[in-house]
């Protein structure tokens, strides 16, 4: 976690004293990844006008690199378009979560948009909705701004290893090389016009196929304002460093510096990155500053307050929390057991059982964040914890599918390239083979145990014993369960919805305990971090493959 003195002795928006007269001081209000947080918007609109009354005199920009529009809940997108138009925000990446409504949605929200949204490596064919937006020019590979009298150029990037192509089949999303080549495109344009300060809103992630490859392979772009890893990334730093000071200033293809930034995600903080320019546009790391800053340091602004209560009524109390599970990183969030979605999942199995549930499953990406001791209020688990509102269906399931299913979730995390998705579940334990050797030495199946109301599963051969299973309608079109469930479709019986049954769930409660996990979830090795679970993923699939070719 990110240490921040909240008492601050000098506002933590002051740009650099620049001396040098051929310098050019840019001033970046920067944020990635909001999910469908409402709780600290108010803060984060207070510390923007902050932002912009110290930065008065110098060029400024407020960038914002994608995930900040959410799904198919038109409410809270015009209220985020609203805040953002109030903001005067400058531009936008287009996340996987700004296409996860449909382009026609996402469409009409952003023909309300003060603002552009940029993607450069995307194909849109005319059919859909989203080529009215790009004809109209809110939506963009790249773009001019002028401030004080200075050119900046900005580009903007969309993920390639999301669903934005199975959404809609009528976007196309370039892999990251051709990516790479898309992004040299638009810096080429830019420099053309004479523009020699530019700035790439990323939504593809931090790491080695991420932004720090595009840094690298990349000429003209100066700076990197990231998204999507959910990455926290405080100062300039040339090599990777304790806690949150990551590697995040490479050199570029022509050897010019590139600075890369990311905040996390849930507006726990903001970004203010002051970078100074030479008189050829050179970024000069060494004269330029670049922090992250606690959110909770700001007065809540009354202009959102009123806005979120029009929006989205008052805010109550469901339930007192006892305890406190806050994640590290999106690896402790996504691939480990955690109270947060055990106690989601027993509220879906709770409410299950009038209809004779067994077991409750999800995918692990359906909740998110964490609780501290105090209270749970419905803006938590509307917008941070469970923005998404899944239905919930009841499916009579076989043994056989079922042990199916966690093979290619949980038990996909060693062996399949795609990203895996960690089953959480209630009324259900089962272990997953996590040990490299055993896959290394031959071994074919990833899952270990299975109990069900203490009743064993015979995993490596299952029955067509059926069992009650509530689980998310998500799970039906996820691609690692869809062709499993396809066959359940019409006789899934749809039971609520997620928000509902865990407000429900938490007013019953009263009070909810976050002290400790159960075990629902063990490995047979549990690895330290997501790089040391990478490295292993990677020598086993390479391992599989060469075997696979062989044969």
């Amino acid at each position: 976690m990110l240490k921040i003195d909240k008492n601050f002795k000098i506002n933590p928006f002051t740009p650099q004293v620049n001396k040098n007269k051929t310098d050019v001081g840019l001033g970046i209000f920067y944020t990635n990844d909001m999910h469908g947080d409402i709780e600290r918007i108010s803060n984060f609109k207070t510390a923007h006008d902050e932002f912009k009354r110290t930065n008065a005199d110098i060029p400024k920009l407020t960038l914002a690199s994608g995930d900040c529009l959410f799904g198919t809940n038109k409410k809270f997108n015009s209220f985020i378009i609203k805040i953002f138009n109030k903001m005067h925000l400058d531009a936008l990446s287009l996340g996987n979560h700004e296409f996860a409504g449909g382009s026609k949605n996402l469409s009409e929200l952003l023909a309300k948009a003060n603002f552009k949204s940029f993607s450069a490596n995307i194909d849109v064919n005319k059919q859909s909705p989203l080529h009215r937006r790009i004809k109209d020019k809110k939506i963009v590979k790249s773009a001019t701004f002028m401030r004080d009298g200075h050119k900046f150029g900005i580009i903007g990037v969309s993920p390639f290893d999301s669903y934005i192509s199975v959404i809609d089949k009528a976007i196309k999303v370039h892999s990251i090389d051709d990516t790479i080549k898309s992004i040299n495109k638009e810096a080429k344009k830019l420099e053309k016009k004479g523009i020699d300060k530019i700035i790439l809103c990323s939504h593809i992630g931090y790491g080695e196929n991420g932004d720090l490859k595009i840094a690298r392979e990349t000429e003209g772009v100066d700076i990197i304002i990231g998204g999507h890893s959910h990455t926290i990334i405080d100062g300039i730093n040339k090599t990777d460093g304790e806690n949150n000071h990551k590697l995040n200033l490479l050199l570029s293809k022509r050897k010019e510096p590139v600075l890369v930034t990311q905040v996390g995600c849930l507006n726990k903080y903001v970004g203010y990155l002051n970078a100074i320019f030479d008189d050829k546009g050179i970024l000069k790391p060494e004269k330029s500053i670049n922090k992250l800053i606690d959110i909770n340091k700001f007065k809540e602004s009354s202009f959102v307050n009123k806005l979120k209560e029009e929006f989205f009524g008052q805010k109550s109390l469901l339930a007192k929390v006892k305890g406190k599970y806050i994640p590290k990183n999106i690896y402790e969030e996504r691939y480990l057991e955690n109270p947060l979605a055990n106690c989601l999942a027993d509220s879906f199995l709770w409410f299950g059982k009038k209809y004779g549930a067994q077991t409750a499953i999800f995918h692990s990406a359906s909740v998110r964040g964490g609780l501290s001791d105090g209270s749970i209020t419905n803006y938590q688990v509307k917008f941070s914890m469970i923005p998404f509102n899944n239905e919930l269906k009841l499916v009579e399931i076989t043994e056989k599918d079922l042990v199916n299913i966690l093979k290619n979730t949980s038990g996909a995390l060693l062996t399949k390239k795609e990203d895996a998705q960690l089953l959480r579940c209630a009324g259900m334990k089962y272990t997953i083979n996590t040990d490299k050797e055993y896959y290394l030495n031959g071994g074919k199946n990833p899952i270990k145990n299975l109990t069900i109301n203490k009743h064993n599963i015979n995993v490596e051969n299952p029955s067509n014993r059926k069992i009650k299973v509530v689980m998310t309608d998500y799970m039906f079109s996820l691609p690692a369960t869809k062709d499993i469930l396809d066959k359940y479709k019409k006789s899934a019986k749809k039971i609520g919805n997620e928000q509902d049954i865990f407000i429900d769930y938490l007013k019953y409660k009263k009070l909810i305990n976050l002290t400790s996990n159960e075990n629902r979830i063990e490995f047979t090795y549990k690895y330290s971090s997501a790089d040391e679970l990478r490295k292993a993923k990677s020598e086993i699939i390479n391992a599989l493959t060469i075997n696979l070719n062989k044969n």
